[in-house]
Formats: C-alpha cells, structure tokens, sequence
C-alpha cells in the first residue's frame, strides 16, 4: 500500500484539513514534518522489511498505540494492518488486553518487549534484549524492533501533543 507523496499521518489522523490555520501553523515546521513522515515510511514500510513483515510492523504499532490510548493512531495502524496481505491473522496482538494465544515463542518474546519499553522504558535492560535473542532475533532484529518502537512512542508524543493545542 502506497500512499500519495504529499500524504502525512499526523495530518490525517487528527483531520488537519478541517483546521487550517493550525496545518498552516504545523506548516511552518516543514523540515521535521517531513522528516517525520519520512521517519514513518522507514519504520513501517522499508524497501526490505527482512524478518520484520509489513503486517507485523502494522501489528506492533496498532499495539503500542493502544497501549497508550491514542485513538486517532489506533485506528490508523488497525485500517493499514488490515490493508495487508495477511493483516487479519494478526489482529489479535494489536489488543494488549488480550493474551494472544498461539503465538510463537519469537512474537510472545517481541510483545513483551514492546510492551515494556512503551509502557516502563526504564526498566529495560539487557536482560530484555537476552531475550530478544534467545527468542531467534538477531542484532539487525533487534535494531529494527527498537526503531519501531522509538518512532511510534514519538509518533503519539506528537499526536497528543499536536491534538491539545488543536483543540484548545
């Protein structure tokens, strides 16, 4: 799924288009709005998603939105996920409520860290990313689940921060 060159999530998700003085605000920052749209294509749409499927990446977003109650995002990672080829088949784990039976020892192994480096950042340690390893992610894995889930924190920063000067 290809979005048009001028499209932007943030825009999108908190409906810009009906505000325009505030785009035209959130325009005067150009370079980091891009920047960050660009941030997004890496993270969740990579030329080569390797051992990191787009469906995944989509899952573990939605995951890690809803961890963090941003709806707008929620819905924005639930209707990516289900434009994917086998998105549905994933849908469980984009729940953090629900136990997601079934899964592998290497998704449970990824949810767990997803889960509390979103939720208890500093209470991560090297023990975590043992884990990660144990569980058959190599280094390069292991990078990639990191800059999922730096960028998509960064990205509900940025929506909730966004979204209370729009709605002030």
């Amino acid at each position: 799924m290809s979005a048009p060159s001028n499209f932007d999530v943030i825009d999108t998700v908190l409906g810009l288009d009906r505000f325009a003085d505030f785009k035209a605000l959130r325009e005067q920052r150009a370079k980091l709005k891009h920047l960050t749209q660009t941030s997004y294509q890496a993270a969740l749409r990579p030329a080569e998603p390797r051992n990191f499927s787009y469906p995944l990446r989509a899952a573990l977003a939605a995951r890690m939105v809803a961890l963090w109650k941003s709806q707008e995002l929620v819905s924005h990672y639930h209707a990516l996920l289900d434009s994917e080829e086998g998105g549905s088949e994933l849908r469980a784990i984009t729940d953090p409520a629900s136990e997601a039976a079934g899964v592998n020892s290497r998704v449970a192994a990824i949810l767990a860290h997803v889960d509390l480096v979103t939720l208890s950042p500093k209470d991560a340690t090297r023990a975590n990313i043992d884990k990660l390893a144990t569980a058959g992610l190599d280094d390069r894995d292991i990078v990639t689940l990191a800059g999922l889930i730096a960028f998509v924190n960064y990205q509900v920063l940025v929506v909730a921060g966004l979204k209370m000067l729009r709605d002030n």
